[in-house]
C-alpha cells in the first residue's frame, strides 16, 4: 500500500485532513498553511507552501523528489514570476488555445526546512476565490527527469479537496496533464516509432529526436530529393510519350477504317489530350461505322473536272459535319 504523507489544514475540523488525505492520497498544502493569520483577516495569504521537501507521492503513484533549494536557484537564474491559477489552467487550457489568466502571481521562491515556499502577490480573482473558500489548496506543476526529480516549477494551482472521482490534476508534469485514466497515447506512439518504450519520457523522447536529426546529413537529404525531382520527371516524359502513342494509334486506326477523316485529325487528338479524353474518344469512335466505305470516290477523273457529289456524299458530309470543300480534299476530288 501506498504510504501517505500527513496533511496539515490548520484552517479545518481535525477530522477534515484525514477525509482529505483518504479522497487524494497526496500530500495536499493548505493555502492558509505559511500564514494562518491571513484567513481570519480574510485576505490572501503573503507567503504559501508550495511543495514539501523531499518525496512525496501523487495520487497516480508516480513518485516526486523535491529539492527546495534547487527549484528556488532555477526560479532566481530565471527571473520570471510564475503564475498562480485555478485547476492548472495555464496547462490545460493552453493544450487547446484558450485563454487562462492568473489568479496571482508568485514574485519570490525561498527554501525552507520543511519544504518550498512562494511569495504571492494576489490578483483581485484570486482573493475572490480564496473568499469563496471553493479553492482552499495549493497544487505545484512541476517539471521533473525520468527519475522523479523536480528541476523546475512551472506554476501553482488553487485546487478544491478533490473527489475520489476527479481527475489527478496535482504534481503533475507538462505532458501529463489529462486526468490519470487518461493516456498520453500521442507520446506513446512516438516513443515506440523511435524504438523506445513505451513508456519512455517526454524528455527521452526529444534527445532521441535530437540524435536521428543529427544524422541526416544536409548534403545528402538535398541529393536525395534532387533524384526524387529528377525521377519524377523522367515519369512524366514517359508517361507522355505512352499517352502520345495510344492517341496517334487511334487516331490513324480510325483514318484507316474510314470512321474519320483527315480533316479531323487535329480536332480529335485535342479531345484525347488527357487520359480522361483518350478514353471518352476511343469509346466514341467505338460506336462509329465506316461512313466512307461506300461513297465510290475513288474513281480517278481529269484534274480538271470537277467532281459531282452523290445525295449519299452529302448525307456523310451532314454526318460528320464537315464542309463540302473539306470533304472534297479530304477524298482527293477537285474543289468546286
Amino acid at each position: 500500500m501506498m504510504t501517505k504523507q500527513p496533511l496539515t489544514l490548520s484552517t479545518l475540523a481535525p477530522d477534515a485532513s484525514g477525509l482529505a488525505d483518504a479522497m487524494t492520497g497526496l500530500t495536499v498544502l493548505d493555502a492558509y498553511l505559511a500564514d494562518p493569520a491571513a484567513a481570519a483577516s480574510k485576505t490572501g495569504p503573503e507567503w504559501i507552501k508550495v511543495a514539501p521537501r523531499g518525496k512525496f507521492t501523487a495520487r497516480d503513484g508516480r513518485v516526486f523528489d523535491v529539492d527546495p533549494e534547487l527549484l528556488a536557484a532555477r526560479f532566481a537564474q530565471d527571473e520570471v514570476d510564475l503564475p498562480i491559477d485555478v485547476d492548472h489552467a495555464t496547462v490545460k487550457k493552453a493544450m487547446f488555445g484558450e485563454s487562462a489568466p492568473a489568479v496571482g502571481w508568485i514574485s519570490k521562491l525561498e527554501a525552507r526546512t520543511d519544504g518550498l515556499y512562494g511569495k504571492v502577490e494576489w490578483l483581485d480573482e484570486g482573493l475572490k476565490v480564496l473568499a469563496a473558500r471553493t479553492h482552499r489548496y495549493v497544487s505545484p506543476t512541476l517539471k521533473h527527469d525520468d527519475n522523479g526529480k523536480a528541476y523546475w516549477l512551472h506554476s501553482a494551482a488553487l485546487v478544491a479537496a478533490p473527489a475520489a472521482s476527479m481527475p489527478a490534476v496535482a504534481s503533475a508534469d507538462l505532458s501529463k496533464t489529462p486526468s490519470a485514466s487518461q493516456e498520453p497515447i500521442m507520446l506513446k506512439a512516438i516513443a515506440l516509432a523511435l524504438g523506445l518504450t513505451e513508456d519512455a519520457s517526454e524528455q527521452s523522447c526529444l534527445s532521441a529526436l535530437t540524435a536521428l536529426k543529427s544524422r541526416i546529413d544536409p548534403a545528402i537529404h538535398a541529393e536525395a530529393l534532387q533524384k526524387v525531382t529528377t525521377l519524377s520527371a523522367e515519369l512524366e516524359t514517359i508517361r507522355k510519350g505512352e499517352h502520345q502513342a495510344k492517341v496517334d494509334a487511334l487516331i490513324e486506326g480510325a483514318l484507316k477504317e474510314k470512321k474519320i477523316v483527315p480533316a479531323q485529325r487535329d480536332h480529335y487528338a485535342a479531345l484525347c489530350a488527357t487520359p480522361e479524353g483518350l478514353s471518352q474518344v476511343t469509346a466514341l469512335l467505338g460506336t462509329v461505322t465506316s461512313v466512307l466505305a461506300a461513297s465510290n470516290l475513288d474513281e480517278k477523273r481529269p484534274g480538271d473536272q470537277v467532281a459531282t457529289l452523290s445525295a449519299e456524299d452529302r448525307d456523310i458530309m451532314k454526318q460528320l459535319g464537315i464542309a463540302e470543300d473539306d470533304y472534297r480534299k479530304a477524298n482527293g476530288l477537285t474543289a468546286a
